[in-house]
């Protein structure tokens, strides 16, 4: 009995030792995977002073696959910022289930969209401060679990967090005249395909527009 107690206490010790090194380990920048459940990108991003800044929502919409917590890092890919090093051009973050998160890719001395407002320091607002020139670039998201495909499984059904679970969206603005153009986001929830075993579509005994019930197709989810 002896024995066993101080096998279990080692056991616990040893956990206890990996959790304290996985916990001193920080997230600064996106992965440099090529796992494709990890990773979405949007080939164009700018912020010009007195010009023009990039806005992207992140958002959780609570698909029946998505874990709760979905962690994530953006990094404004090939444009200088204020401290010139890759950690600072990259916003790491986790989003609830129906959260949206603002990362907002903005020169430093943009006049609005800064720090010292109260309108962009909540926890779900994310500032990538660039340098005082113009900087072009593109955007980079990966997951922060390095196992996306890996269920967790909640109740009786498997739970993921890759990129596949999130909505990604974004604008190019131009402050002078108020208009943009969207970007798209390769890898987000809109390029997952039909999930699901589709040659076992389920009737939906429930009303239509026509009261005739229907067929439940599979949920979109994993790539």
């Amino acid at each position: 009995m002896k024995n066993i107690k101080q096998l279990i206490l080692f056991a616990v010790l040893g956990l206890l030792y990996f959790a304290q090194i996985a916990s001193g380990q920080t997230i600064s920048q996106a992965d440099d995977t090529r796992f494709s459940e990890r990773v979405a990108i949007s080939p164009y991003a700018q912020a010009v002073p007195n010009d023009s800044y990039t806005f992207i929502g992140v958002s959780h919409p609570s698909l029946d696959s998505a874990l709760t917590q979905i962690g994530v890092v953006l990094e404004a890919v090939g444009m200088g910022t204020t401290q010139g090093t890759r950690a600072s051009r990259s916003a790491v973050f986790t989003v609830d289930a129906g959260e949206t998160h603002r990362i907002f890719i903005v020169n430093a001395s943009n006049a609005t969209i800064n720090s010292e407002n109260a309108s962009f320091t909540d926890a779900r607002t994310h500032l990538i401060p660039t340098k005082n020139s113009a900087q072009f670039g593109s955007v980079k998201l990966t997951t922060v679990t390095k196992f996306p495909t890996t269920p967790t499984q909640v109740g009786s059904l498997d739970k993921f967090a890759n990129l596949a679970q999130l909505s990604i969206w974004g604008i190019v603005y131009i402050e002078s005249s108020g208009t943009g153009f969207a970007m798209e986001f390769i890898g987000d929830m809109q390029d997952s395909s039909v999930g699901g075993n589709v040659g076992a579509l389920t009737h939906n005994s429930g009303n239509n527009a026509n009261g005739t019930g229907g067929i439940t197709m599979p949920g979109r989810g994993i790539n």
